[in-house]
């Protein structure tokens, strides 16, 4: 049939790209222009407005047949992993674009880190990632008890509310990166202690997120497994530190051996895109740990003085879609459908302002305790704030699992937007005027 074509669907494809883009740009300029506020709180918003649960379930705005209305249906399995290409395709199509988004964004911001000063500060960015870790799972845990979603008679019992603090620790990276980009002070001593805790962040969430769905299907977990998982991760991310302390200058070379137009550019990218698909597939880290990992691994070398211009504007049409994507996927109307609206109401307000004081205290207090100042310390806190796609992700992966009914997961929704919203905001105020952003070199070959 001429509607199941693998023409007809790229065409679809590219009629919602097209909407995506020019919603996020509109977005993006009347937060950034009228608004003052960072442009990817209006690329998130003009997610939700033209996402299925908003203008794209209208069945006239619907430009692109059902993909407004699948978008934001992307189950996941208990490992957090799509279990199969939706149908129609063009969901998936979709989200995989803002998922490249995502990785460039990274990557670039592993290319502008320094890395002899991102590994300086590893240990600050430990403490950061624990305190950020503990008290918003611990609280979480504890406000869904007080509010009768679970208890604590049994570990079984207990299980929603463990979820619900797993849910409140993630932190968005993505979202921080494009903020200290934005402002040119991704490698400032805050910047660099925020990416650093950010590795770490992911890796403790990765391993609560599998204790606990583990307790959930088994009914317990074993410590060699959890051993496993960290062991796995570190060994990811030493692999790359050793490979940019020892190998990166060679990489480097090889890849500007080429001469042909934008090979340099592309061989650089396909490193960050292989590294984004080694650290999912194969270690269960998130792609954009990856995609940043080995972005600093290459940070010191002429390879990244000669692409990082094109990345940069590479990035800055695929990173929109993946904001705007985040958005789309955010269903605010379950709010209105639940059986005790007041309760639940309540409910979610008590978990937004544990999600925003734990974190910001958790991440922010123990860089202050070993002398950083309350000014950076606040700043840190700010940018460990964001939950975004991965408190997204976490929660889907509770609802589809069974760990959590639509109540908790509508909760960690509202949640996720509004600390999504917020911590730009105060994240810009907090660093004050914008800095100049530097150029790197685009010579012909680069593009």
């Amino acid at each position: 049939m001429h509607g199941e074509s693998l023409l007809y669907l790229s065409a679809e494809l590219i009629i919602m790209l097209s909407v995506i883009l020019v919603a996020a740009k509109v977005g993006g300029e009347i937060a950034e222009r009228y608004l003052k506020i960072p442009a990817l709180i209006g690329e998130l918003c003009a997610g939700i407005l033209i996402g299925p649960h908003a203008l794209g379930g209208i069945r006239f705005f619907d430009l692109a047949g059902p993909m407004f209305h699948e978008v934001g249906k992307l189950a996941t399995d208990a490992s957090g992993h799509l279990p199969e290409v939706p149908e129609p395709a063009i969901p998936f199509a979709l989200y995989f674009v803002g998922q490249l988004g995502a990785v460039l964004l990274l990557f670039e911001a592993g290319l502008e880190t320094d890395r002899k000063r991102f590994l300086r500060f590893i240990r600050p960015a430990t403490a950061v990632a624990l305190g950020g870790i503990i008290f918003p799972f611990g609280l979480g845990a504890l406000v869904t008890w007080w509010f009768g979603y679970a208890n604590f008679n049994s570990i079984q019992e207990a299980i929603p509310a463990l979820f619900v603090g797993a849910i409140l620790t993630a932190t968005s990276v993505g979202i921080t990166a494009r903020v200290l980009t934005d402002i040119s002070r991704l490698d400032s001593i805050e910047g660099v202690i925020i990416l650093a805790a950010a590795v770490v962040d992911d890796v403790l969430g990765i391993v609560l997120v599998a204790i606990v769905v583990g307790i959930e299907a088994e009914g317990s977990v074993s410590g060699g497994s959890v051993a496993l998982l960290i062991v796995k991760a570190i060994g990811f991310w030493l692999g790359l530190t050793l490979i940019g302390s020892i190998l990166a200058n060679r990489i480097s070379r090889m890849t500007m051996w080429f001469k042909s137009d934008g090979s340099t550019l592309v061989l650089a990218i396909t490193l960050g895109f292989i590294a984004a698909s080694v650290a999912e597939i194969y270690f269960g880290l998130a792609m954009i740990i990856g995609a940043f990992s080995m972005g600093l691994a290459l940070s010191a070398t002429l390879l990244k003085e000669y692409t990082i211009f094109a990345i940069r504007n590479g990035g800055s049409i695929l990173v929109p879609v993946f904001f705007c994507v985040i958005g789309m996927q955010v269903d605010l109307t379950a709010i209105w459908e639940s059986d005790n609206l007041g309760r639940l109401a309540l409910f979610a307000f008590a978990v937004t302002v544990i999600a925003i004081v734990t974190k910001v205290a958790g991440a922010g207090l123990p860089v202050m305790a070993v002398g950083y100042g309350k000014q950076r310390s606040w700043r840190i806190g700010l940018g460990m704030l964001p939950r975004g796609e991965v408190a997204l992700i976490v929660a889907e992966i509770g609802r589809a699992s069974g760990i959590i009914g639509r109540d908790i997961f509508t909760v960690a929704i509202v949640m996720t937007v509004v600390t999504t919203i917020i911590a730009p905001i105060f994240l810009v105020k907090a660093f004050g005027p914008r800095q100049p952003r530097r150029q790197g070199h685009a010579p012909t070959n680069a593009h």
